[in-house]
């Protein structure tokens, strides 16, 4: 089967590197994702397995589409009966440089070729199966989502700050920035712990999706047992590995949160979460230590405060201390030059990860 793995903006590369590791062999890599052929048991593994992926589409037809016979007929004879029967479905569109040009007729159409293509085995599912129809300079491809909700959602954090860190986007943090496990790692503003949790899921080989449901479990063709196999595998695949992790936050409330969360995995004594000041904190420069931080930026924080902080954080990574941080890309700090940057974009707003990578 032929699969469109979809990740955050400009982390493309970085999610094809990570198929590799599954033995897989990615092709056209772009910004937002790339593709993969493969069986089932390569689609339940990237699911499984991804700390870098948004979610996984399956490929049930492709083809030109240039008036809307042509893209019912065309829909109508995808592989959506093969893989499920569920009546219960939401189709999403996105048009570029087509004849076809009015979004909601488009749905319309597709909507009704599906339903049409599964008249006779068709039955009304509690779960929805989400897809997605992509129509560019009249080619069209629609595409099954087998993850079912975001895979960064890996279901430890229950609880999150006014201004979360997508879970993906602290994975690639922390394999961007090159940490060594046998160092220490602090993140100073740690919020609800997602980068540390990330990172010790990386550190222990934990799968993300290890704690969580798929859509693909709703399939017609789904392989139960395969999945079992799968899970114990992964659960003999972790590292016992102790490793020293350490959290700060100036709000005691998301002190709180972040040991509630790393109790959702049963990993809170292996964490050190704790309430305090980064501006009044005494830093190691000396130390092994990496920082790795999400720090407040924007509309979060006043521009005196902005300035001390930044301050402080730019004079942290010394020539000895290694790691980076999420800034936003109006703020320029001082002594740059030695460190990699990558646009990235948490949430909606557009940001730098500087990061300096230990050789």
């Amino acid at each position: 089967m032929k699969l469109l793995i979809t990740c955050p903006f400009g982390l493309g590369s970085l999610l094809a590197q990570e198929l590799k590791r599954l033995n897989l062999v990615p092709f056209d890599t772009f910004s937002r994702g790339c593709w993969v052929e493969t069986d089932l048991k390569g689609m339940y593994q990237i699911n499984l397995w991804s700390r870098l992926a948004n979610k996984v589409y399956i490929q049930l037809v492709s083809g030109e589409a240039r008036t809307f016979d042509q893209l019912f007929e065309l829909i109508k004879k995808s592989d959506y009966p093969q893989r499920t029967s569920n009546t219960n479905i939401t189709l999403k569109v996105n048009i570029q440089s087509s004849q076809l040009s009015s979004q909601r007729t488009v749905q319309s159409v597709g909507h009704k070729a599906l339903l049409e293509s599964i008249a006779r085995i068709g039955k009304q599912q509690e779960n929805t199966d989400e897809l997605m129809l992509f129509l560019e300079k009249n080619q069209c491809g629609l595409y099954l989502n087998s993850s079912g909700k975001a895979l960064y959602q890996r279901g430890y954090r229950t609880q999150a700050g006014s201004a979360p860190l997508k879970e993906n986007l602290a994975a690639a943090m922390v394999l961007l920035s090159g940490w060594k496990f046998k160092s220490p790692l602090v993140d100073y503003f740690s919020g609800a712990g997602t980068i540390l949790m990330e990172a010790l899921l990386i550190a222990k080989n934990i799968a993300p999706g290890s704690h969580r449901q798929f859509a693909f479990q709703h399939f017609e063709n789904k392989n139960l047992p395969l999945r079992k196999n799968l899970l114990q595998e992964a659960k003999n695949q972790i590292f016992s590995g102790q490793y020293q992790l350490t959290g700060y936050d100036i709000d005691p409330k998301m002190t709180q949160i972040a040991i509630q969360n790393a109790k959702n995995r049963n990993l809170e004594k292996e964490i050190t979460f704790e309430t305090g000041d980064f501006l009044q904190k005494k830093i190691d420069f000396s130390s092994s230590a990496r920082i790795l931080s999400n720090p407040p930026y924007g509309k979060r924080i006043t521009s005196s405060e902005l300035q001390k902080l930044y301050q402080k954080l730019n004079k942290s990574f010394s020539d000895q201390v290694f790691g980076g941080y999420i800034t936003n890309l109006d703020i320029e700090p001082e002594n740059t030059q030695q460190r990699s940057s990558k646009q990235l974009f948490n949430g909606d707003e557009k940001c730098k990860f500087r990061y300096k990578k230990l050789s």
